[in-house]
């Protein structure tokens, strides 16, 4: 399984933290990658991403290290989640699934 899929995406829920950049939870990043990628797709459901636990820097090529589970399977892929386009809350990400399972 190797897909590409991308959305730009308008998010509420981004808060800022020590530092200057504004930062996103993982599970916002889960839900708006796992939408994508099933629409890519094109099944009935969604698959299941877990991306960690730490709040995530929207900055310019900042990756994100998340684990695909196909819920049918149970299969598990590495996938790598890009953030680009960020203009303040505005941003686009990028998921790369692995090809081979884990």
């Amino acid at each position: 399984m190797r897909l590409f899929a991308s959305v730009i995406l308008l998010v509420a829920g981004c808060s800022a933290t020590g530092s200057a950049n504004l930062t996103v939870s993982p599970e916002n990043i889960e839900q708006q990658a796992a939408r994508v990628l099933q629409d890519e797709v094109g099944t009935d459901y969604a698959p299941e991403l877990d991306c960690g636990s730490e709040q995530i820097d929207l900055v310019e090529g900042n990756t994100v290290n998340c684990v695909l589970t196909d819920p049918p399977t149970g299969e598990e892929y590495d996938t790598t989640v890009t953030i680009s386009n960020v203009d303040g809350t505005n941003y686009r990400i990028t998921a790369e699934v692995a090809e081979t399972q884990n």
